[in-house]
């Protein structure tokens, strides 16, 4: 089995790397399962591979929005797309965000043969404002940025040609997910994640949120192990829509402050509240959960507890 990664240099993607490596084998679309026998990291930036045994790891480094890149990463028995351009850059350029988000998978499954595997990691991004309490697999998508737009695009895609039987994909809607290490990234998501990540690394920050704002948050290892449950799925276990939500643990973000005092924080945590950031996090869901999920055992973190011992047991990425 020869599996794609997109977005591999991320830390998503290093965690998902590792983890294939580790478990050695995947099912097909047919349920049967097969070894790994092949690995294509796929990002913007270049990748250092992960040691694998004898599991040829093959890095390609090129940019989505290229047709060309594009036709040489084509061929997969699998696909684990995670890549995308974020909400604050699509909407700078919705352009080359539509080229990055819908048109590279669009042609990616342009290439596909024999019915390939196709795992794609969705958003929260795709709900609007107005929602209701707790959102679940049953509210509709009204997504009020373009990077959002673009995610509730790929799910209809995915459905269509799943329909079609070119793919067999399915679609996983993640929550704000926590916490990358390194450097500070210009995405939302990351200003949610930097909460957690600058105090633990002993840096003091003003969280751009309001103190009471309610956060639906999942640990890397949580995501990485949800999206591996997903691919393991047989199609008719998956809704008919092929999309589901990753339940999430709501965390206010007062209370992430007094986690991080308990787990032994350098850095303080205060408040600068942003109005535009604010607006952003007030229109995505408080409450992230699934019937669906829970039937297949994709579960939230336990606690912030748990979310925070899951980035310091892994913060060298």
């Amino acid at each position: 089995m020869k599996v794609l990664i997109t977005g591999a240099a991320g830390f998503l993607g290093r965690r998902l790397t590792r983890e294939l490596i580790a478990r050695g084998s995947l099912t097909d679309s047919a349920g049967k399962l097969r070894q790994i026998t092949q690995i294509i990291l796929a990002d913007l930036a270049d990748i250092a591979p992960p040691p694998s045994g004898d599991l040829p790891i093959e890095v390609m480094q090129g940019d989505l929005a290229d047709p060309a890149y594009l036709a040489r990463l084509g061929g997969f028995d699998s696909l684990l797309h995670l890549a995308s351009q974020l909400t604050l850059q699509s909407e700078q350029d919705p352009d080359h965000g539509f080229a990055v988000n819908s048109g590279a998978m669009h042609r990616l499954i342009m290439t596909a043969q024999g019915r390939p595997k196709l795992v794609f990691a969705s958003s929260i991004a795709i709900f609007g404002a107005g929602l209701p309490e707790v959102v679940d697999d049953h509210v509709e998508p009204v997504p009020l940025t373009s990077y959002g737009t673009h995610k509730a695009l790929n799910e209809l895609i995915i459905s269509d040609y799943s329909r079609h039987g070119r793919i067999d994909g399915r679609a996983l809607r993640l929550p704000i997910v926590v916490t990358r290490p390194g450097a500070a990234q210009p995405a939302v998501s990351d200003r949610v994640a930097a909460l957690l990540r600058e105090p633990l690394e002993g840096r003091d920050i003003a969280a751009p949120f309001a103190p009471e704002t309610l956060l639906p948050l999942a640990s890397a290892g949580a995501v990485v192990r949800a999206l591996i449950a997903l691919h393991e799925q047989p199609a008719e276990a998956l809704p008919p829509k092929r999309a589901l939500n990753l339940p999430a643990l709501s965390v206010r973000v007062q209370d992430l402050g007094r986690a991080l005092a308990r787990a032994g924080a350098k850095g303080a945590l205060s408040y600068a509240p942003e109005p535009q950031l604010q607006a952003i996090v007030d229109g995505w869901p408080q409450r992230f959960t699934s019937r669906h999920a829970a039937r297949m055992g994709l579960a939230p973190d336990a606690s912030i507890e748990a979310i925070i011992e899951d980035y310091q047991m892994n913060r060298a990425g």
